[in-house]
Order: C-alpha cells, then structure tokens, then sequence
C-alpha cells in the first residue's frame, strides 16, 4: 500500500469547493481525464469513465463506491478489485480565513500497488497535478467576474 497526496490553497469560500467535489454528475465539467455516468438506485456506487489522456485517448469505464463523505470536511470514493489493485481518491477541505486548503490523495492498495508501484506512482502524482490544476482554473475562470458585474462600457 502506498499514498500519494497534495494539496492547494484556493481563495474560494469552502463551500462552493465542497459543492463542486461532491457533485460527481458534473465532474466532466472541470476534471481532465473523469468523468462519472450515472448514479445507479444505490448512493454509494458510481459508474465513472477515466481518459487518461483525455478527450484525445482511451476511455476506461468502471464502477466504484463512495467510502466517506463528511459534510464540508472530507469525500472520497474507490474503484478497483480488491486484492489486486484499489485505488481510493480523497479530498479534505480545511477552512482558512475567506478561502480553503484542499488536500487530495490517492492511495492504492493490493498486489499490482506492489509491483507497479515505482510506475504507479509517477502516475498517481501526474493525475493529482493535472486534477489540482483543473480545479484551480476552473475556480479561476468562475471567480474573474461576478455574475452580478455591469458589463464593461455600459453606464446605467
């Protein structure tokens, strides 16, 4: 078994980082290489489809199952086959001042973690970073102007 985590300061109220998190249905909104499908009758699976080279590449489709949710403190959820290889994302919000400290990890667990684990980890660290900086620009994008801005030239 072995983990891999990062985190990142964003000056965005916690909130709207948890919103974002949790609903699963619009990860395809802002991740890179995830996007989830549906959410069948049982709360706690998922079916997802990972690109890992996003739009341009392979699509990967699997189920997986919410393992934690607590409200505006931490999500994470998991997919593999036991034994083998699972991985479990997680992301831990931590409240500081008007903005948030995100603490994402992947941690994977099982034989293949074992044997692939100098190649699985550069991967692991390559998702975080490509994920955590989806997450910056998509705030970035939606925080530049208020939704309630005149728009630019125009005097009332």
């Amino acid at each position: 078994m072995f983990s891999v985590g990062t985190s990142l300061r964003l000056e965005v109220p916690i909130g709207r980082v948890w919103r974002l998190l949790v609903d699963v249905e619009r990860y395809g909104d802002w991740h890179p290489t995830l996007r989830f499908t549906d959410r069948p009758g049982d709360e706690e699976r998922v079916s997802y489809i990972y690109s890992p080279r996003g739009a341009r590449g392979p699509e990967l489709a699997a189920e997986g199952r919410i393992t934690g949710l607590d409200w505006l403190n931490s999500f994470s959820w998991q997919t593999g086959v036991p034994g083998v290889l699972v991985i479990e994302e997680s992301y831990r919000l931590e409240k500081l001042g008007q903005g948030v400290e995100v603490t994402h990890r992947l941690t994977c667990r099982g034989l293949f973690s074992w044997l692939g684990y100098p190649v699985l980890r550069r991967v692991c660290r390559v998702f975080l970073t490509r994920s955590n900086n989806a997450l910056e620009r998509h705030f970035r994008r939606s925080t530049v102007q208020s939704r309630y801005a005149r728009p630019s030239g125009r005097r009332v």
